[in-house]
């Protein structure tokens, strides 16, 4: 991929729980991607029919990645052109097609995702991301080097298959450090993932609860959060992050790279402005305003999913006159009322997880939101609603949901488990 014409462009992003998402332009279609460091290669997993996308010399083969399942059939298209903002383009780009109905990120994320794009995007230029301001600045590796990276901290990267690894310190029980080498995978928008490892005395820390973690490409990936004592990289020091362990089965791919014992995700990332600069193998860090913020969960133990849109009847309410006096009863107003009908989002859940809050209130998957906290659910985003389920609260979350045609009313105790 190359830059044409000028030597910096800007391109906003949208952050979607937690994930960087981005307009790609393939072979003149343009699709929503999540950009993933974590990703090797240029993967579309959901087209619809409204999708027109011709795709060059393609041809079966299988891809593998973290999860329970098999690998996946896909079809490799190759000769394909990409274009990102208005000066970045490539060509003869390979790209993955998979057909996998169960890789159902965008009901997740209340938008449509197309896919993922990571090193082929990023391999050739210096990358900034702005997590603030939701702004990648994408410049040429040749450009000098901007002043303001004095001040950021420096770590060098390390690459295998073409992803991204720093070393870092971690401390799962106090007294108890070693360095291992960590993944930085915007693709990911968890804080930490770090796989169990016997040998080395990695195991989950007490307490702890088992949680759905996402979905990959082999399937669902199952693990335990627990807080961890502290992460160090350089003289940066996270206190207490919460981690996912992702056991054996999952990590089996993963662990090809045998040195590999983990990955950093969005929720530690956001945490700085970030500076990938592939061709010189560094990354430069430097803390924002979510620094001092402290590392959350899902406490409720809800997955939403996006459900579709619903038809609301909305009042609305018009002035008949266009004149008005301080004594209305010489000119009276009269109001017109009508009403206008609107599409609205409709949330249900996907998920719940056992023994969590809203299981052992009694919510139910597939339940659709009907309101919370005694407002109509479709007058929230979903990145609204998420917050709620993470937040730390001393009253319950007041939740009305639809099931089967009648109405059921719950009240969700937000307990701390960690």
């Amino acid at each position: 991929m190359i830059m044409n014409g000028v030597e910096q462009e800007k391109i906003p992003f949208e952050l979607i729980n937690n994930l960087i998402v981005i307009p790609l332009t393939i072979n003149k279609t343009t699709l929503n991607f999540i950009l993933d460091t974590g990703a090797s290669k240029t993967i579309i997993f959901s087209l619809s029919e409204s999708d027109s996308l011709s795709l060059n010399n393609t041809k079966k083969v299988e891809l593998k990645g973290l999860g329970l399942g098999e690998p996946i059939e896909a079809i490799l298209s190759e000769n394909n052109t990409i274009q990102i903002g208005k000066n970045l383009l490539g060509i003869q780009q390979s790209l993955f097609l998979v057909f996998d109905e169960e890789l159902d990120i965008s009901s997740r994320m209340g938008k449509t995702i197309h896919g993922i794009i990571g090193f082929e995007f990023i391999k050739n230029f210096r990358i900034k991301i702005d997590f603030n301001n939701k702004l990648l600045t994408i410049t040429k590796p040749e450009s000098t080097l901007p002043k303001r990276l004095k001040k950021f901290n420096v770590l060098p990267l390390n690459f295998y298959q073409n992803k991204p690894y720093i070393d870092c310190e971690l401390t799962v029980y106090e007294g108890k450090s070693s360095i291992e080498k960590m993944l930085i995978d915007t693709g990911n928008s968890d804080a930490l993932w770090i796989f169990e490892d016997y040998k080395k005395g990695i195991v989950t820390p007490v307490p702890f609860f088992d949680d759905f973690l996402g979905e990959g490409l082999s399937g669902s990936i199952e693990g335990k959060r627990a807080k961890i004592k502290k992460l160090k990289f350089f003289n940066i020091e996270l206190k207490e992050p919460i981690a996912a362990f992702l056991d054996t089965t999952s990590t089996l791919f993963a662990k090809l790279y045998e040195e590999r014992n983990g990955s950093i995700g969005n929720g530690i990332l956001s945490k700085f402005s970030v500076v990938l600069d592939y061709p010189a193998e560094k990354m430069y860090l430097k803390k924002n305003r979510s620094f001092p913020k402290e590392f959350n969960y899902n406490r409720a133990g809800i997955e939403l999913a996006y459900f579709g849109k619903t038809l609301v009847k909305k009042e609305k309410i018009s002035s008949g006159s266009d004149s008005y006096s301080k004594n209305q009863n010489s000119n009276p107003i009269d109001f017109i009322i009508n009403y206008e009908y609107l599409f609205k989002p409709v949330y249900g859940i996907a998920r719940i997880r056992k023994n969590s809050p809203a299981d052992l209130a009694g919510l139910k998957v597939n339940d659709v939101l009907y309101k919370v906290n005694n407002k109509p659910a479709y007058e929230f985003n979903m990145e609204e609603l998420v917050d709620l389920f993470y937040e730390k609260r001393d009253d319950d979350l007041k939740i009305q949901v639809e099931r089967k045609g009648m109405l059921y009313y719950y009240e969700i105790k937000m307990v701390d488990l960690l």
